[in-house]
C-alpha cells in the first residue's frame, strides 16, 4: 500500500498532468486576452522632438543638461496572477457521490490558471486562508512554482472557522502592493461584505469563484440524519423527509447566494458559479471570452 506522502505526489502529478491538457494554446490564448495590461514602464531618457507630449519632459533632467528631455515608456506585458484560496472547514465537504471535495476542486481550478500564467510568462503567486496560519506564496514565474502552489493547497488542512473578508482584504493589500489579478476561490457561506471587496477591488482587479456542492444547494429526501458542522464540530439532527424543512432550507440558501450576487453586481466585480459535480472549464473559457471583448472595447 501506498504511504501518504506518495498518495499525495500521485495526486500532485494527476492534477499537474489535467492542468497542462487543460491549458491548451487556446485556452491560454483567452487568458491572455482576458486582461489588460498592467500600465507603461519607464524606458528611457531622449531628447525632446515638436510633437512631443509635454507632459512628459523630466524637468530634473533638463535642468541638469540645458537640453529638454522626454521619458519614454513602454507597456508593461506581464501579469501577476495572486490565487486566493479559502480553506476554511466548509471547504472540506463534498457529498455522498462525489470523488472530490471543494478544496480539492479549488486546487485543480488553482493548477490550470497557474499554468496558464506561466505559458504566458507571468508571475503567480498564492494565500491560503481560513486556516492557522495562513500561507502566503509571493507571486514567482515559472512550472516549479505551479507545483508548489498545488501541493501547498491539497496539502492544508481544511479544517478552520470563517475569517472576516476584511481580514483577508487587508492581509492581500498589504501583500500585494503591485496591481495584481486576484482570483478569489470560496464557497462564500459566510455573509457578503461589501466594503471589504470594495476596497479590494479598487486596488486590484478581482473575479470571484465561487464553488458549491449540490447538497448544499438543496438538501435530498431522506429520513433522519445527524449533521456535523465542518468548522464548529456541533452535531445537529434534521428529518430531511420533512418537505416544508428542505423547502425552507432552499429558499434561505437562494437568498444568501442572491446576496453575494447583488453584491458582486453592485461592485462590477467578474465572478463565476461552479459546481463541484460538473467541468469547471467551460465556465472558466466563457469568462475568459466575456473579459476578452470587454478588454477589447
Amino acid at each position: 500500500m501506498l504511504d501518504k506522502a506518495q498518495e499525495m505526489m500521485q495526486k500532485v502529478r494527476r492534477i499537474e498532468l489535467q492542468a497542462r491538457k487543460a491549458s491548451t494554446a487556446s485556452f491560454t490564448g483567452l487568458y491572455r486576452s482576458s486582461f489588460r495590461g498592467q500600465g507603461l514602464d519607464f524606458d528611457d531618457f531622449r531628447e525632446y522632438q515638436p510633437g512631443d507630449e509635454p507632459r512628459f519632459i523630466d524637468w530634473k533632467v533638463t535642468a541638469r543638461s540645458n537640453t529638454a528631455y522626454v521619458r519614454q515608456f513602454h507597456e508593461e506585458r506581464e501579469q501577476v496572477l495572486l490565487i486566493a484560496i479559502d480553506a476554511s472547514g466548509s471547504m472540506n465537504y463534498a457529498s455522498a457521490g462525489i470523488s472530490e471535495s471543494k478544496l480539492d476542486y479549488a486546487a485543480r481550478i488553482a493548477a490550470v490558471l497557474a499554468y496558464s500564467a506561466a505559458k504566458n510568462g507571468d508571475k503567480v503567486g498564492l494565500l491560503i486562508y481560513g486556516r492557522k496560519p495562513h500561507f502566503y506564496l509571493p507571486p514567482a514565474k515559472g512550472i516549479k512554482q505551479c507545483l508548489r502552489i498545488v501541493r501547498e493547497i491539497i496539502t492544508s488542512p481544511a479544517e478552520g472557522q470563517d475569517e472576516p473578508l476584511d481580514l483577508i482584504a487587508n492581509e492581500i493589500l498589504h501583500t500585494q502592493r503591485k496591481r495584481a489579478m486576484v482570483f478569489l476561490i470560496s464557497d462564500f457561506l459566510s455573509d457578503p461584505d461589501k466594503r471589504a471587496l470594495g476596497k479590494l477591488n479598487f486596488r486590484h482587479e478581482l473575479i470571484a469563484l465561487r464553488i458549491a456542492d449540490p447538497c448544499e444547494l438543496a438538501l435530498p429526501e431522506a429520513g433522519r440524519i445527524y449533521f456535523r458542522d465542518a468548522e464548529s464540530g456541533k452535531l445537529q439532527e434534521a428529518r430531511l423527509d420533512d418537505e416544508e424543512l428542505r423547502e425552507a432550507y432552499a429558499l434561505r440558501m437562494d437568498k444568501h447566494r442572491e446576496n453575494w450576487l447583488r453584491c458582486f453586481n453592485q461592485l462590477s466585480i467578474d465572478h463565476i458559479d461552479l459546481n463541484i459535480s460538473g467541468d469547471f472549464i467551460p465556465s472558466l473559457g466563457r469568462l475568459f471570452q466575456r473579459r476578452s471583448r470587454l478588454v477589447g472595447h
